[in-house]
């Protein structure tokens, strides 16, 4: 049994289902982003917001192939100039 959910972060423990929970979907060139909250949305902005990011690889670390950050499962053809551009515009509007 695997305490760790897909991103690494603990498994919370087991809720009421009936309990409001929003989750946020944000279209843009043929990619669907899901956030649960929106500072999950904000920390996004912030990435696609830099350019050029340093590499990704972390020294001596071994993640299992689930246990990547969010960041390193992100296609990279959203990062080219032009759609990295429409990403950030769909992200702002998110948080309006």
């Amino acid at each position: 049994m695997c305490d760790r959910s897909v991103g690494g972060r603990p498994v919370a423990p087991v809720r009421d289902n009936l309990l409001e929970h929003r989750v946020y979907f944000v279209n843009v060139c043929s990619f669907t982003f899901q956030f649960h909250s929106l500072q999950q949305v904000k920390q996004c902005l912030d990435y696609f917001q830099i350019k050029i990011h340093p590499g990704s690889r972390e020294p001596n670390v071994d993640y299992e192939h689930y246990l990547h950050p969010w960041y390193q499962r992100v296609p990279q053809r959203l990062f080219e100039e032009a759609r990295r551009e429409k990403v950030v515009r769909a992200l702002e509007r998110a948080l309006l």
